[in-house]
């Protein structure tokens, strides 16, 4: 019988020689995973759709992360506009906070829609 390999022997995985920004990019971006099915001839582009339809079961994990984050963002937002004064005058600091949370909670609405959108005329069937 031959005995497993100890840690130190096991072969790296690929992400560990990835730059951390291209694993974080891969983790939170969905559309990394499709290939584009509107080129190319017949064959190239029922190619690219059912792997883009056997993609499709990683969409539902993208939604949970894109939700979490956005909710995160939502919270940020309602926090520091509460903390924020409402005079007259040029803005402060913490309505200026406010503002950029509430615009990453904007985008992150419209990437949960492009992805359950995406999910969904991926999964019906014909």
């Amino acid at each position: 019988m031959t005995q497993r390999a100890s840690s130190a022997l096991a072969p790296a995985s690929y992400y560990d020689d990835l730059p951390f920004s291209l694993v974080l990019f891969r983790y939170l971006w969905p559309f990394w995973l499709f290939r584009d099915a509107s080129t190319g001839d017949r064959v190239a582009r029922a190619a690219a759709y059912r792997h883009n339809r056997s993609m499709r079961v990683y969409l539902p994990g993208y939604l949970m992360k894109w939700m979490l984050s956005s909710s995160v963002a939502l919270a940020l937002t309602m926090a520091l506009g509460s903390f924020a004064t409402h005079g007259t005058g040029a803005p402060d600091f913490f309505t200026l906070l406010a503002a950029g949370s509430g615009m990453l909670f904007a985008c992150g609405v419209c990437v949960l829609t492009v992805t359950a959108c995406i999910y969904c005329c991926l999964s019906r069937e014909g």
